[in-house]
């Protein structure tokens, strides 16, 4: 079994990503988080098959079983969980090593921009939902 931790950023949620590989063709991703979101992918991958015709992991992002989950359950379109499940399942499977994957932000002057100009990623969600519903 492959098992990562991510951590999310400003949203504060952190997830454990759990992949078992249940033969040569299919995975069973476990998620556990305090995100909602998130754990509501659990029931879409119980078992996705991720080699062989028809796979539904590897594809384009547009066609991958995990984007599609979240493209379901995750408002968050930053939310780095999805690519994190893909990096877990290509350790399960063999076919990348554990490798850390980092984002870090550098030269960043957070004191040079007012304070009311960072919002929470959920006032952001929130705000482009109002937007949206009255085009």
């Amino acid at each position: 079994m492959a098992q990562s931790e991510v951590f999310a950023g400003i949203c504060g949620f952190s997830a454990w990503i759990d992949v078992k590989q249940l033969d040569n063709k299919n995975v069973q991703v476990l998620i556990r988080s305090e995100c909602e979101q998130i754990m509501a992918m659990n029931s879409d991958l119980t078992c996705i098959q991720w080699k062989g015709r028809g796979h539904q992991v590897f594809r384009r992002m547009t066609d991958s079983a995990i984007y599609h989950s979240s493209d379901k359950h995750i408002r968050h379109t930053g939310c780095p969980i999805p690519a994190a499940i893909l990096k877990t399942i290509e350790v399960e499977v063999g076919i990348a090593l554990p490798e850390d994957v980092t984002i870090s932000f550098v030269n960043f002057d957070s004191d040079a921009l007012p304070d009311s100009s960072f919002k929470k990623v959920g006032d952001m969600v929130s705000e482009s939902s109002s937007i949206t519903e009255n085009l």
